[in-house]
């Protein structure tokens, strides 16, 4: 009985602590720490400045910062090819490891370089968990570099994370990128769980800079509308508050989901939101937006989404909702394997379902390279 009674006094306890934790989460402070998780990252006790500690090889990467036009100071990080710090072991050796002169040399001497911008998700920093992994695996195919960068108020970067600051850091890395001489049709953007929300919106903010699905007006807009390669989705989410109905943290603890039966608790604790991140409304505009300007890039500007079924941190049921919102479709059961769908006037939207990656690994798994690979060539 004294088990009983604990359990019993437990879970009024939990049940009573939720309407608590849901009103502490209105508070902007608490809600934007609680989305981002900026603060909870390996930093103090890993140097990023060391990434030979995270296996790359001797001189393979580069850390540098990026300003962006609201002034906040990003730390990035520049991964070389492995086969170009065979080429030029010796060379990056005499040179400080710090200095991006010889790197970025590299990289503008070679007619066939390619370029991944990765977007992370929340929490961590540029080298926290699986994400190294994905660099490696990446710089291992031919002339391809990578650059990734810490959001604002992530690792080492200044600033505090808004949805706005975060599309404004995504696109001042893009913008160094597209500085170097590296032409649209040569980038890839990969973004994972909150980097593809990062992703879709960087993408739409050059195809469509004047946007109403962005914030207005952009900082730092371009003079001309650009088209990339392709951007790729690792475990995405339609939107954040549709996300927050089924997400659970640490795939244990629901959020909003018990609230899933009243629409009136919905929609209040909903306009509360600050930060909504309308993924799949974005790719939506983008796929229109970008088929004029595909056009000027070689057909440039498909969509590839990929989700793994066992992830239990973003159902693979938000990839079917934005599948559906991106193409115009109603949303159904995505069977495993690939789908394509493309139609008259707009660019191509590929998904495909993994069987196995949960939610972070899966941007280390082959399909994400394959997916890389195929939007380079062209396959």
């Amino acid at each position: 009985m004294g088990v009983l009674k604990s359990g019993f006094l437990f879970l009024v306890f939990t049940v009573s602590l939720y309407p608590v934790l849901v009103l502490l989460l209105t508070n902007p402070w608490l809600q934007r720490h609680a989305l981002y998780a900026h603060k909870i990252h390996s930093g103090f006790w890993h140097d990023v400045n060391k990434p030979e500690s995270f296996g790359f090889a001797a001189h393979q990467v580069t850390p540098f910062n990026v300003s962006t036009p609201d002034n906040e100071v990003l730390y990035a990080w520049h991964i070389l090819p492995l086969a170009t710090v065979a080429r030029n072991r010796d060379t990056l050796a005499a040179a400080d490891p710090l200095d991006q002169t010889l790197p970025l040399q590299l990289l503008k001497s070679d007619p066939e370089a390619r370029v991944v911008i990765n977007f992370h998700g929340n929490a961590g920093h540029v080298a926290q968990g699986w994400r190294t992994d994905t660099y490696r695996a990446l710089s291992n195919q031919p002339h391809t570099h990578i650059f990734t960068v810490d959001y604002r108020g992530f690792g080492r970067s200044t600033g505090s994370p808004t949805e706005g600051g975060l599309i404004t850091d995504g696109r001042a890395l893009v913008n160094y990128v597209l500085s170097l001489g590296i032409p649209p049709s040569r980038i890839v953007i990969l973004g994972q769980s909150l980097g593809t929300a990062v992703a879709s919106a960087v993408g739409l903010s050059f195809a469509d800079p004047t946007s109403e699905l962005l914030p207005q007006p952009i900082v730092g807009a371009i003079a001309e509308k650009a088209v990339f390669r392709s951007i790729i989705l690792v475990a995405p989410f339609s939107s954040l508050p549709d996300l927050l109905l089924s997400y659970r943290i640490g795939g244990l603890i629901p959020v909003l989901a018990p609230l899933r039966s009243s629409r009136f608790l919905v929609s209040m604790i909903s306009k509360y939101i600050l930060d909504t991140w309308p993924s799949g409304l974005r790719l939506n505009a983008y796929v229109s937006a970008a088929a004029s300007v595909g056009s000027k890039n070689n057909g440039a500007g498909n969509v590839h989404i990929l989700h793994a079924r066992d992830d239990q941190d973003i159902a693979f049921a938000q990839t079917e909702k934005l599948f559906a919102t991106a193409t115009g479709r109603e949303v159904e059961v995505l069977p495993l394997g690939t789908r394509d769908a493309a139609a008259k006037g707009k660019v191509g939207v590929r998904v495909e379902m993994l069987q196995y990656g949960m939610h972070n690994r899966v941007v280390t798994y082959a399909p994400v390279g394959l997916a890389v690979m195929r939007a380079f060539e062209g396959i």
